[in-house]
């Protein structure tokens, strides 16, 4: 936990921005920040009458902020209702920020170790603007090569983890999703039909785990399982890439429980 400073803040002046002449709007959002930074500072509530004191904003002004941020949740009264701390909206974006920072941290071990007990790609994907992307990738050591980089984003309906990447939403949601983004993959064989698809998706959620064939690439596939939060929601998706001879069994039964396995102990270091 990071150790509060009891350091009172400075009376700051609000200048605007250069090339933001008029504009109120920007105004406003730098003093709304300003008055999460003063609590975050303080480490503990303020009340209006020292936002307006240390930020030197008008009271008409405050008010109308503090009203503003306290109608979305970024602002709530003290326990003891003792002036104003931040709100259950800035809790919910610290804890995605952490989430992220430690899914990139500890999954680029996760993937590492994936990839150095199959000899396989590997890749950790997240849903990102509704589309799968790749955010941590690792090369096997076969002669097989992806062409997905870091960054890369598809459709969610080319690949098992897309597919668990959606796979919390309810049916009507992601029926309206997936006709707005799945389209045909290079290889022409990835599923178009929606409803066929809703069904893959419920499938491989309980199954654990998602597999397609030569959809993506030709003559590849993949395997992939859930990493889940402390909710059991699905934040990201570990998967293997391989040639499609080494998707039968038994080899395909040894990747997925090493594929799953490694979903699991990210899942676990995510809480």
């Amino acid at each position: 936990m990071d150790t509060m400073t009891s350091e009172r803040p400075r009376k700051r002046k609000l200048t605007q921005a250069p090339g933001d002449e008029g504009g109120e709007g920007s105004r406003s959002v730098r003093r709304a920040m300003d008055i999460l930074s003063l609590m975050l500072v303080r480490g503990g509530p303020v009340t209006v009458a020292q936002i307006i004191a240390e930020l030197g904003i008008p009271k008409s002004t405050a008010y109308e902020l503090v009203r503003t941020l306290s109608d979305a949740d970024y602002v709530a009264p003290a326990s003891r209702g003792a002036g104003l701390f931040i709100g259950r909206k800035l809790y919910e974006l610290g804890m995605a920020y952490r989430n992220h920072v430690d899914l990139l941290r500890d999954g680029a071990q996760i993937v590492e170790e994936l990839r150095d007990e199959t000899g396989e790609t590997t890749q950790l994907s997240v849903l990102d603007n509704q589309m799968m992307m790749v955010v941590l990738k690792e090369e096997g050591r076969g002669h097989l090569r992806i062409i997905s980089n870091v960054g890369t984003r598809v459709p969610v309906n080319w690949a098992a983890a897309g597919r668990l990447l959606v796979s919390d939403q309810p049916d009507e949601e992601l029926e309206q999703l997936l006709k707005a983004t799945i389209r045909q993959s290079p290889t022409d064989k990835a599923i178009m039909d929606v409803s066929k698809l809703i069904a893959q998706i419920r499938k491989s959620r309980r199954l654990g785990y998602a597999t397609e064939l030569n959809e993506a690439n030709e003559h590849a596939g993949c395997i992939a399982a859930p990493i889940v939060d402390a909710s059991g929601r699905c934040i990201a998706a570990i998967s293997v890439v391989v040639p499609e001879q080494r998707l039968t069994k038994p080899d395909r039964d040894r990747l997925i429980t090493s594929v799953t396995a490694a979903a699991e102990r990210l899942s676990r270091r995510l809480g």
